[in-house]
């Protein structure tokens, strides 16, 4: 089950693209979580964007953000000690870097935990517009992103994974040995392609959002 890679038939007008938490908090050398691999993924990204604008599909942000008081992260606060003070939302540093600054007609939504779909209104955005395939791209790989296929997938949505346009991070050993950001990379991409959805690289997906490729 599942062994044969999927293949969607991308129809610009019922696709969206969503950019998943490119934040400076992220992306910044500086930031208080800085994945270094987040910088690779900047430029397919603009031209990801840059194709999906011209086909006239909706551009969507995910920011990942919480109230700072303590008062909205339970768990997370558990898991991440520390997260009222970094993804405070009134920090400068979790806007979208300037590179991929939102457009006047983009979409950006806030989110308290890892799936862009987790009590947020991201699917009443997308079932208003009639999407029924999203694009992913962001960081971080195998967490943010990954949450959000698997709930999309869930939501019978059709789901493409940007492999060049996302970024994992590396893990430290909790026990199991210590993982690079390129095994994470690589084992998050060969899950999502067997059990949730469709797995390419950007030029593929420009191609195909652009009419120059099935």
């Amino acid at each position: 089950m599942g062994q044969i890679p999927v293949r969607w038939t991308i129809n610009p007008k019922r696709t969206a693209i969503i950019v998943v938490d490119m934040q400076r908090v992220f992306c910044e050398p500086d930031g208080a979580v800085y994945i270094p691999d987040a910088a690779k993924v900047v430029d397919p990204i603009l031209r990801i964007l840059d194709a999906g604008r011209k086909a006239q599909v909706p551009i969507i942000y995910l920011r990942h953000v919480v109230r700072g008081d303590g008062s909205d992260t339970g768990r997370m606060r558990d898991l991440y000690p520390g997260v009222d003070e970094i993804l405070d939302r009134n920090l400068p540093s979790v806007e979208i870097i300037d590179e991929l600054k939102p457009l006047p007609g983009d979409i950006v939504v806030d989110k308290l935990f890892f799936s862009g779909f987790h009590n947020t209104d991201l699917d009443t955005i997308l079932r208003a517009r009639d999407v029924d395939t999203i694009v992913i791209t962001g960081t971080v790989t195998n967490v943010c992103c990954e949450s959000t296929v698997r709930d999309a997938t869930h939501r019978e949505y059709k789901v493409v994974v940007v492999s060049d346009a996302c970024a994992a991070q590396p893990y430290p050993d909790m026990g199991w040995g210590a993982l690079t950001a390129e095994e994470v990379q690589r084992v998050t991409l060969t899950i999502m392609a067997h059990e949730f959805g469709e797995v390419t690289h950007s030029q593929d997906l420009i191609d195909r959002l652009s009419g120059q490729a099935n």
